[in-house]
């Protein structure tokens, strides 16, 4: 039934990533600076990969003061073709400027900004718009004008508003306030796809921006976020069972199987962590706003309430359910190898619940303390900092890892133990009472192999995406360092040096991470708690339900008249007689009493 139930999960994300492959729609230009073009409607994502056009918004306030200064009569109509490009019906894809619209916008606009030793923006380079007259189709507006002389006098006014890096000017030699990221030059360490942040000296303090596409399209996103919706709804269901069904006949689940129930409670709270991104919005639930106005993924800060939260969920609760294993693991040998009663391993609950609630919550207040926090691209998701080796593996691999290995060696011991009794159980072929612990210890040895196997397959999943993405890094980050000193491709003074990432840090396809890596995390993550439904799954879970709805839905009759109860009359004691059953004799030892 499991397998059935992945097959369907497959196939239905199969088929909503085929709907994903549609060619965009046109849509309604909302950003302000664009309602007045010639043209109403755009198509994203656009040139610079902006997804949405409240991200377009955010990249043409960038661009405010060069149009403020009127540098250029098309500057305007140029920087709007490209963040909003033109989209119609007849074209499958939108409709730019052309090539010699941006080259009379670079010639008129450049000068002032070199004064300034700023240079032309790598992302307006005049190479990528079509020729007039060919193919693709492009846009020509009226004759440009150069930069008046009293234009050129008001463009130092309004970069001194502007956030960011500082540059100086030719005459006072002042600093002034110039953003990094719009103007961006082969002197700016972060590239066009990243910002800088001073909180940490992390590859030089650079952040991916957001609704960037570095590592991941964003085809890969969308499907992702459809395979993680699937299975943490799946996830919580099942866990939401179990632990309605533990509410309502709490009885089954005593010692050394109780575990099971607070397994499925951290699974439930760890699957609720997966549905905030997609409740509450990717940008919404992953970015921080800088103090340059930048929105970048969340890194080393706690500024955001969603990701601080979500953080909490996946850290806290995923090593709780560990350490709920362990116990689990632990109370199992001790019934099957130390023949323990439920009784004795009851009594040491309070101990359990201290080592599995107090332990957990010491290291998420430390990682918080340190703020070895970080948003994933692919996922929104907030875990532990992937590119810190002392913080994922200090403080989430290292302890599961370690808890693991003490598991399993609980897990070795009540094998050992269930083989002999295995062989105590061919002499006691009648005793129920161990027929009973044969049935319970193997359900226990099968979910704790389960929970192993998972969990190392996770652990092998987030080491591949740390080497990979240190790999990645460390890559962008020299060829940024040969882009600062214009080296020509030697590598000598660069190599191992991280300076930052290079601009427009392109990853080609074949060295891009295995998105089926991620996705295979998230599925094992979950799977544990899709199976703890399986444990509860029997005859004596569906007679309660049947009694809870019974008393919620259906009324209790109320006697209309009093009831007399009949005496009643005490039967004579059967006589002793021999009976058989499977396998035993049972014989009666009561005496039949004589008649009076």
């Amino acid at each position: 039934m499991l397998s059935m139930l992945l097959l369907l999960l497959f196939l239905f994300g199969l088929m909503v990533k085929g709907s994903d492959w549609a060619p965009a729609l046109c849509e309604r230009i909302s950003v302000p600076v664009c309602r007045d073009m010639p043209y109403n409607f755009t198509r994203l994502p656009n040139l610079i990969g902006d997804q949405d056009q409240q991200s377009v918004a955010m990249s043409m306030h960038d661009f405010e003061p060069l149009i403020d200064i009127k540098c250029s009569v098309n500057l305007k109509f140029f920087l709007c073709s490209v963040f909003t490009p033109m989209c119609t019906e007849a074209m499958d894809e939108p409709i730019t400027s052309c090539r010699s619209v941006c080259q009379e916008v670079e010639r008129s606009c450049a000068p002032p900004l070199a004064n300034f030793g700023i240079q032309w923006p790598s992302v307006l380079n005049c190479s990528q718009f079509p020729v007039q007259n060919s193919e693709p189709p492009c846009m020509d507006p009226s004759p440009a004008k150069g930069l008046s002389n009293r234009n050129r006098q008001k463009l130092e006014r309004p970069f001194s508003s502007s956030r960011g890096a500082t540059a100086t000017t030719a005459k006072s030699r002042q600093p002034l306030p110039v953003s990094r990221y719009e103007m961006a030059t082969p002197t700016d360490a972060c590239g066009t796809q990243f910002a800088m942040i001073d909180r940490h000296d992390l590859h030089n303090k650079c952040v991916l921006r957001c609704n960037q596409h570095w590592m991941f399209s964003g085809e890969q996103k969308r499907f992702v976020k459809i395979w993680m919706a699937a299975w943490a709804s799946l996830c919580l269901l099942a866990t939401g069972l179990t632990l309605v069904t533990f509410l309502l006949d709490g009885y089954r689940f005593a010692y050394p199987k109780r575990p099971v129930v607070f397994i499925a409670l951290c699974h439930f709270m760890y699957s609720i962590a997966y549905l905030l991104p997609i409740i509450a919005g990717a940008e919404r639930a992953a970015c921080q706003r800088l103090t340059s106005g930048y929105s970048v993924l969340v890194a080393h800060s706690l500024s955001n309430v969603w990701c601080v939260a979500t953080f909490i969920l996946r850290y806290y609760f995923a090593l709780t359910s560990v350490v709920w294993w362990l116990i689990l693991t632990m109370t199992w040998y001790l019934a099957a190898g130390r023949k323990w009663s439920q009784e004795a391993i009851a009594r040491h609950s309070s101990m359990f619940h201290i080592l599995a609630w107090a332990l957990p919550a010491g290291l998420t207040v430390i990682v918080m303390v340190t703020h070895e926090v970080e948003a994933n691209e692919l996922t929104s998701l907030c875990f532990i900092c992937s590119q810190s080796n002392s913080a994922l593996y200090g403080f989430f691999v290292g302890p599961i890892a370690l808890l693991s290995a003490v598991g399993v060696g609980f897990m070795v011991a009540g094998v050992r133990s269930m083989v002999r009794i295995r062989k105590d159980m061919r002499y006691r072929a009648c005793d129920t009472e161990l027929q009973k612990l044969r049935q319970l210890m193997t359900k226990i040895c099968v979910f704790s192999l389960l929970y192993f196997v998972t969990t190392l397959v996770v652990l092998i999943c987030i080491s591949y995406e740390r080497v990979f993405v240190d790999n990645l890094w460390r890559n962008a980050a020299t060829s940024g360092c040969l882009q600062q000193r214009g080296d020509g491709g030697s590598d000598k003074y660069c190599k191992g040096r991280l300076h930052g990432v290079a601009d427009n840090a392109f990853i080609p396809v074949h060295r891009r991470p295995v998105v089926e890596v991620y996705m295979l995390n998230i599925a094992m993550s979950m799977t544990v708690g899709v199976v703890s439904c399986l444990w509860v799954w029997s005859k004596k879970t569906v007679q309660t339900w049947q009694r809870f709805l019974c008393r919620s839905l259906l009324p209790v009759a109320v006697a209309s008249k009093p009831i007399h109860y009949a005496p009643v009359l005490s039967r004579r004691p059967e006589p002793a007689s021999q009976q058989l059953s499977t396998g035993c004799y049972h014989f009666s030892l009561n005496r039949t009493p004589s008649k009076p």
